[in-house]
């Protein structure tokens, strides 16, 4: 190694990582940090309901034909609801703009998701395998699926929002439109109605059906299209977006 290529080898390591970079790295840090916090009430209240397993079917009361709610269980739905809201923070301290808002938002979710069951894992070595059935959310229906559906979006809203900035960071214009917010969200839609498909089963509804609790097999069948369909959609409008957005300097060089 030559003087010159220490030198800039030197350079390279006392030069500071960009601000964008930076802002990745501690919402990734929160994010991770908030998965265990998440993963430890959770696992407490599996020892409070459950005798700690991670079992169907869940408790559940009806009376006079009406579901009856442990105090608790709407202490979770309010935990739940927090839990966005902190993610959401998390977005728009970090974020400069609506859209890195949003992506920062998009990034600390997917993380927060995916660590979670990475620390379920680390303490209770629990999901067995990503296709192992659990309770997502309870608002306003229970969510039930595979572990790998939540894994999947959590993953690719992570994988989404960072593309975003790095090509805001680099002075690509992305112009978003509000049918492509609508289309996605819809896909989104589709994804929640998958995991609540079964809400009546999961609930065991006194309809007049013996419903056992034990989660059916998953409505496939519309988690995939609209999964999919999402994924293409934004490849598709992110390279319709880099052709549109590039930065004048960028087209003057081809």
């Amino acid at each position: 190694m030559d003087a010159n290529e220490e030198g800039d080898m030197n350079a390279a390591a006392d030069r500071p990582l960009p601000a964008i970079l930076r802002k990745w790295i501690w919402v990734a840090v929160f994010a991770i940090a908030f998965a265990y916090v998440e993963s430890a009430v959770v696992v407490y209240l599996r020892r409070i309901y459950f005798e700690g397993a991670f079992e169907f079917p869940i408790a559940t009361v009806w009376e006079n034909g009406r579901h009856v709610l442990d105090p608790l269980i709407l202490v979770e739905m309010g935990r739940e609801a927090a839990t966005i809201v902190m993610l959401a923070a998390a977005g728009i301290l970090a974020g400069a703009s609506a859209l890195q808002r949003f992506c920062f938002f998009m990034i600390a979710f997917g993380i927060w998701d995916i660590f979670y069951y990475v620390w379920l894992w680390v303490i209770l070595r629990w999901p067995e395998s990503l296709m192992t059935w659990d309770l997502l959310f309870y608002i306003p229906l229970p969510w039930v699926g595979p572990v790998i559906t939540p894994v999947l979006i959590a993953a690719t809203m992570t994988a989404a929002g960072s593309i975003l900035i790095v090509l805001a960071e680099k002075g690509t214009v992305i112009r978003w439109r509000w049918y492509d917010w609508a289309i996605e969200m819809g896909c989104g839609f589709l994804l929640v109605v998958a995991f609540c498909w079964d809400w009546k089963n999961i609930l065991r509804v006194p309809d007049g059906t013996a419903y056992s609790g034990i989660p059916n097999p998953f409505a496939w069948w519309l988690f995939l299209p609209a999964y999919l369909f999402a994924l293409f959609y934004f490849a598709v409008r992110l390279k319709q977006t880099m052709r549109e957005g590039r930065p004048p300097s960028a087209a003057c060089r081809e």
